[in-house]
């Protein structure tokens, strides 16, 4: 099976993965901050001149990021990095405030003085984290460690799997400063409730923290279909 020894970004690979292993997790990690942008086209002679490989273990990944629904192949016409509709992107802020708000309501009356502690941690990161590229990733483990004492382990594949499919629009957007305050003092409200043990109050508030930043995706995503036409 054919390997990869060193990227052209001058790290070394793990030559315990396959090649197409190794193509699919970089390019996840590039949708995930942001660096393909919803709609880019994944060329796999780029792809294949990028990780000095054949074309064959490029296919491969893009095979793996299709069955995530990361990326949609097309024949004659190529890969392209997933884009959601408006109505997707609607469907999901929906479902994103039933999982994670009955998560929440589970979570609270479980909470440890450790788990507390692992939720602050948590908000702190996601608060220096803020206006770097790995904001996207500590977001996520703030939610991560409010949800994680309710033990549904599906419910939190669940909710995993609808962060996985507008992170590439987070990172792309979350960039702008104009949110980013809001976003900010809304986690702390959420660990105030979490902390006075009332789950009642940060449902409220994490149900509002899931609607405004759907919504500001979605006006986003407009703005930037608006100026395409």
């Amino acid at each position: 099976m054919e390997k990869i020894p060193t990227s052209r970004q001058g790290g070394t690979l793990l030559k315990s993965q396959s090649t197409a292993d190794v193509i699919a997790s970089s390019l996840r990690v590039d949708i995930s901050l942001g660096k393909l942008i919803p709609g880019a086209a994944l060329r796999q002679e780029d792809l294949a001149e990028r990780f000095a490989v054949s074309r064959i273990p490029v296919r491969e990944a893009l095979r793996r990021l299709e069955s995530d629904g990361l990326v949609e192949v097309f024949p004659n016409r190529g890969a392209f990095v997933v884009r959601l509709t408006i109505t997707e992107l609607t469907e999901i802020t929906d479902l994103r405030v039933l999982i994670e708000g009955d998560l929440i309501l589970r979570s609270v009356p479980l909470l440890t003085p450790s788990d507390l502690s692992v939720i602050r941690t948590a908000s702190s990161a996601a608060r220096r984290e803020s206006t770097s590229p790995a904001w996207a990733a500590a977001d996520l483990a703030f939610h991560e460690a409010l949800y994680s004492p309710s033990k549904r382990v599906r419910q939190l594949s669940l909710f995993r799997s609808l962060r996985l499919a507008i992170q590439r629009y987070e990172a792309v957007y979350r960039r702008l400063p104009e949110q980013r305050r809001r976003w900010l003092e809304d986690h702390d409200s959420i660990v105030r409730a979490c902390s006075e043990g009332d789950a009642r109050d940060a449902h409220r508030k994490l149900v509002d923290h899931i609607q405004s930043a759907g919504a500001f995706l979605i006006q986003c995503v407009e703005r930037s279909t608006a100026k395409a036409r």
